[in-house]
């Protein structure tokens, strides 16, 4: 017997479109499980450009949702809403390995953190956002940390010159 039991929490992880997603949530919602919700959030997608943005495209996998999505909107009663415990952002190892994984993980993982954290009135639009992602990942390569472009090749003001012992002379 395939049925959950009770104060399970599914992790809705698949779904290539939003209705897909929306769906998949109102699902697991109405048959009173709680959910955390991840299908948005997949760090390991590889696409051209700023993938956290927007791409014209139906499917999840080419098109941006950071953004887009909201874990409670699949139109539910309030009791649903009431069972969604939030989202994560994930990533899998087909393309990442020790090496990548840091910068892979930053600045994305910070765009699903603003959307899940911060007030959704300030948090819908990706062309606002792509401002505040530059201006922390050039925060976090101040800081030492290794963070990809999150809008395409761009600048940041302080000098990103990691040190590499075994290179030394």
């Amino acid at each position: 017997m395939n049925v959950a039991p009770k104060g399970s929490i599914a992790h809705v992880w698949k779904g290539d479109t939003m209705d897909d997603i929306m769906s998949e949530m109102y699902t697991v919602t109405s048959n009173g499980h709680h959910a955390i919700l991840s299908s948005c959030w997949y760090l390991n997608y590889i696409k051209y450009g700023a993938d956290w943005g927007y791409v014209d495209n139906d499917n999840n996998r080419l098109r941006g949702l950071y953004y887009e999505c909201d874990p409670t909107g699949f139109g539910g009663t309030q009791a649903q809403m009431d069972l969604v415990l939030g989202g994560e952002a994930a990533m899998w190892g087909e393309f990442v390995d020790g090496t990548n994984i840091t910068p892979r993980m930053w600045p994305r993982a910070s765009a699903v953190a603003e959307r899940l954290w911060s007030d959704p009135a300030q948090t819908y639009s990706a062309d606002v956002a792509w401002p505040r992602l530059h201006e922390h990942r050039c925060r976090m390569m101040s800081r030492g940390y290794e963070a990809e472009p999150p809008n395409d090749p761009d600048y940041c003001p302080d000098y990103w010159d990691p040190q590499y012992p075994d290179m030394e002379t």
